[in-house]
């Protein structure tokens, strides 16, 4: 008689095979190139640019973040494209069933030899031709970014982020594309765009805050009233983030619903389990979210009203990075757990492929409206903790005045 034991650990490792150390270091290093490059774009077009070329901001401290912007994707630009090498390698280890051994996979005839693998019986294209194209245009924008080495091309650093963010966008349309020709169901089609968008959502939210963690490193180089422009740096990317983190959530639900066929699942399957730790991980980066939304934002804005220029560029440049350096470090248990995740729950319990109906979208609608209404509340929340200032009384006035003149 076979021991039930067995036959789990059997089915977990046929289902979520345990990953080779390579797979895990190339999974991990290629998802932080394609964030960065993504949250990085995301963040100088939506929040460091609009705020940057407001006249309040010194032009010294305009200089100093123009600069360390274009380095901070020139350098994620450079880290993106060597990982795409190694991780196009790990493709070409393991062609169509066949694995070869990865130290031979990283010779460029055996990745040359797995982008000309013709296609298969009813394909219209093969798997490598695809990849090919993927990770060329994928390349593409990593070098352009690269270029922002070069001091006259970061001059039109702008121009070289939209160009930049387009391309890997395009190039990771790609993966829509099938090799076969087939009749595409409504469940497809939402599984598609709602994985796409949970990619670029998670890559906004975090290579956002990544950049900005790297950004405020250079506080030395900036004046004392730059406080007040990274205030409103964090007040702005907050929005983004919501928005994001909202995101997240719905598409992050749905996967899990495509994946996980019970809640159960996700105790009783290998699958489930490291599902899990992925959530509670996101989850923890919610919560140092919300306690920079509900605690240093407001603490800043009061700050701001009571003109305390010292305390805003400490809680702005020291405080608030450090807060959001924890959820890069929160991100980066993420993708280390995300490496261990193939297959699904639903494969390893034997449970029948997801099916979309009425219901599931109802569902997914009142999650919708929820999500809003509570992102609203929060804003509001925020705000109304922010106006809470105390006018000053002669005393702390006259301390005020005597810190001044010391």
């Amino acid at each position: 008689m076979t021991s039930p034991l067995l036959t789990h650990v059997v089915l977990a490792n046929v289902y979520n095979p345990t990953p080779a150390p390579w797979r895990i270091i190339t999974k991990m290093a290629y998802f932080a190139g394609l964030i960065g490059v993504i949250g990085g774009c995301m963040l100088h077009l939506i929040v460091l640019r609009p705020v940057l070329r407001r006249a309040s901001v010194d032009p010294r401290d305009r200089a100093v973040l123009h600069r360390r912007t274009g380095l901070h994707l020139a350098v994620v630009g450079t880290w993106f494209l060597v990982s795409l090498y190694f991780q196009l390698a790990g493709k070409a280890a393991r062609v169509k069933g066949k694995e070869i051994p990865y130290g031979r996979a990283l010779e460029p005839s055996s990745i040359w030899n797995f982008v000309q693998v013709p296609a298969g019986p009813g394909e219209w294209v093969s798997s490598g031709t695809l990849a090919l194209v993927q990770y060329v245009l994928w390349g593409v924008s990593a070098v352009l970014l690269m270029l922002l080495w070069i001091p006259r091309v970061r001059a039109r650093l702008t121009a070289v982020v939209w160009a930049g963010l387009v391309t890997v966008f395009l190039a990771y349309q790609v993966t829509l594309l099938p090799t076969a020709p087939a009749e595409e169901t409504a469940y497809d089609v939402v599984d598609s765009l709602l994985d796409h968008l949970h990619v670029f959502a998670i890559s906004t939210w975090v290579g956002g805050i990544a950049a900005l963690v790297a950004l405020a490193a250079g506080r030395r180089r900036l004046t004392p009233a730059a406080g007040g422009t990274w205030a409103q740096l964090w007040t702005r990317f907050s929005t983004l983030a919501l928005t994001a983190v909202g995101c997240v959530l719905i598409s992050g639900l749905f996967l899990a619903w495509t994946y996980v066929g019970s809640p159960g699942e996700l105790f009783t399957t290998s699958f489930g389990r490291f599902l899990l730790v992925k959530v509670s991980l996101v989850a923890a980066m919610i919560l140092v979210g919300a306690v920079n939304e509900f605690v240093l934002m407001p603490r800043i804005a009061r700050a701001r009203n009571a003109g305390e220029e010292g305390s805003v560029f400490r809680l702005a440049l020291r405080a608030f990075p450090s807060l959001a350096a924890v959820e890069v470090a929160l991100a980066v248990g993420v993708l280390f757990v995300l490496a261990f995740l193939s297959g699904s729950a639903r494969d390893e319990a034997h449970d029948a492929a997801p099916a979309l109906s009425g219901t599931i979208f109802a569902v997914g609608a009142v999650l919708v409206v929820l999500l809003a209404v509570s992102f609203v509340a929060t804003a509001k929340v925020s705000d109304r903790l922010s106006r809470h200032v105390h006018a000053p009384t002669d005393e702390t006035a006259g301390s005020r005045q005597d810190l001044e003149r010391a």
